[in-house]
C-alpha cells in the first residue's frame, strides 16, 4: 500500500471525525444529505479554481475535474449559476458586535475612567448617543432595532424612564438559533480551522499562528466539572477584556483614504469529550429496519 493512500485513508478518516458533530447540527436542523452535497460540490469547485489560480497554474474545467473528481458539464452549471446561489451575508450579528466594540473602546461613548456611558437613547447630545453609535457603526440597521436585538441576548439595557439605555457585555452571544447565531458558530469553526490549516503548511514553526490547548492531563471528576468550567469562564472574560483593550489601543484603519484593513483575532472556548458511541450502524438499527435483511 503506498504512501499516498495511507494519508489519504488518514485524511477520510480524520474528516469523518470532523464531520461527525456538523452533521448532528445538520440533521436536527432539516439539512438532508442531497442538500450538504450540493453546497459541497460548489466548495469543492470554487476551492479548486481558486487553488489553481493562486498556484499561477491556468484554470480549466478540465483541471477542476481531474481534482475534485467531478464531470466537466457539472462544473460548467456551477460556473454558470454561480451568481444563482445563496452567498453569505452580513447580518445582525457582526453588526451588533461592532456596536459593543466600539461602545466599549471609542472615547465618545466612554466615561472618564474607561467604562462605557450610558447613553440617551436617541435625540440631540453632542456627547453621544446610541442612535448616534448605532448609524455610525451598525450597517443600515434601525437604531430601535439594534436596540432590541442587545436587549434580547442581555447586552444591554433600557433603563427606567425608557430614554436611556446601559450596556451589560462587550460580546455579542444570541441565545437561541437565529442567523446570527449560526453566522458565530460557522465563523469560528472556520477560523479554527484556517488556523490549522496555515500552521500544517508551514515548516518554520516560529512562524506559526497562535494553537493552544490546555486541558488537566487526567481529567476531573463529574462533579468538579461545573465548579471548574464556571471558574474558567470568570478568567478568561478578564483576559477578553484585556486583550480587546489592548486592541483598542491601535489606530483604526482610514478605509475612506485607501487604507487596507486585516480581520484577526483570538479565539477562546471550552471544550468536554462527549463518549463516542462505539455501535455499528447495524447494532444500531437492530430489528427496527427489516430491510436490514437486503443488506
Amino acid at each position: 500500500m503506498s504512501v499516498t493512500y495511507d494519508l489519504k485513508r488518514e485524511f477520510l478518516s480524520a474528516f469523518r471525525s470532523l464531520m461527525t458533530p456538523l452533521v448532528r447540527i445538520l440533521l436536527r436542523n432539516g439539512i438532508t444529505f442531497r442538500e450538504l452535497a450540493e453546497v459541497l460540490r460548489d466548495v469543492f469547485v470554487s476551492v479548486a479554481a481558486r487553488e489553481g489560480s493562486e498556484a499561477g497554474r491556468p484554470v480549466t474545467l478540465a483541471r477542476i475535474a481531474i481534482s475534485t473528481g467531478l464531470t466537466r458539464k457539472e462544473i460548467s452549471s456551477i460556473v454558470r449559476d454561480e451568481h444563482l446561489r445563496r452567498r453569505a451575508r452580513e447580518t445582525n450579528a457582526s453588526r451588533a458586535a461592532r456596536v459593543l466594540e466600539v461602545w466599549h473602546s471609542d472615547p465618545r461613548f466612554m466615561g472618564p475612567y474607561g467604562f462605557p456611558r450610558d447613553l440617551p437613547v436617541e435625540g440631540p447630545d453632542p456627547a453621544g448617543t446610541f442612535e448616534q453609535l448605532v448609524r455610525d457603526h451598525g450597517g443600515q440597521v434601525p437604531t430601535l432595532e439594534m436596540l432590541d436585538v442587545l436587549v434580547r441576548v442581555g447586552a444591554a439595557r433600557v433603563l427606567e424612564g425608557g430614554r436611556t439605555v446601559r450596556v451589560l457585555k462587550r460580546t455579542y452571544i444570541p441565545t437561541e438559533m437565529t442567523p446570527e447565531m449560526i453566522q458565530i458558530f460557522t465563523q469560528a469553526v472556520r477560523r479554527y480551522v484556517e488556523t490549522v490549516d496555515f500552521n500544517l503548511s508551514l515548516r518554520d514553526t516560529k512562524e506559526r499562528r497562535l494553537e493552544r490547548v490546555v486541558y488537566p492531563d487526567l481529567g476531573l471528576r463529574p462533579e468538579d466539572v461545573d465548579a471548574f468550567q464556571r471558574e474558567i469562564r470568570e478568567y478568561l472574560e478578564t483576559v477578553i477584556a484585556e486583550i480587546d483593550y489592548k486592541s483598542s489601543r491601535y489606530r483604526q484603519p482610514d478605509s475612506e483614504h485607501g487604507e487596507s484593513s486585516v480581520k484577526l483575532g483570538v479565539g477562546m472556548y471550552f471544550y468536554r469529550d462527549e463518549p463516542e458511541d462505539k455501535r455499528t450502524i447495524a447494532e444500531v438499527l437492530g430489528n427496527a429496519d427489516a430491510s436490514l435483511v437486503e443488506l
